[in-house]
């Protein structure tokens, strides 16, 4: 092996330990996809996730729709769900992300036809 080949490969070995620890180290939050199943109030125009308090929804409306047509009917999210982090995804290493828009499958909140997973 001549010298620029050893040079070569000390270069891609290097870079590959690079996005090696920078996957490790970048994260990226998963979204809730928008055909998510979520629970609204009619009264307050919120959306619940499915795993709601009950005193969210008492003597209120509740229907279930997916979370596109809850946003464009114009409903917000419940505070409550948002500080329990009910909306929030896993948390994924950039290489887990990268692989699973490859089509590897990785541990989710949601399935791929919105139903929740918890």
């Amino acid at each position: 092996m001549g010298k620029s080949a050893k040079i070569a490969a000390v270069i891609v070995i290097c870079l590959l330990l690079v996005a090696f620890f920078l996957g490790i180290y970048i994260t990226v939050d998963e979204e809730m996809p928008d055909n998510a199943v979520v629970v609204v109030t009619l009264e307050d125009k919120r959306y619940h996730s499915i795993h709601f308090d009950y005193g969210a929804v008492a003597g209120k409306t509740a229907k279930t729709m997916t979370l596109a047509e809850a946003k464009q009917q114009g409903f917000s999210p419940h505070p409550h769900s948002i500080d329990l982090g009910y909306f929030k995804g896993n948390r994924l290493f950039l290489y887990q992300y990268v692989l699973s828009k490859l089509g590897m499958q990785y541990n989710s909140r949601w399935d791929k036809n919105g139903n929740w997973l918890w």
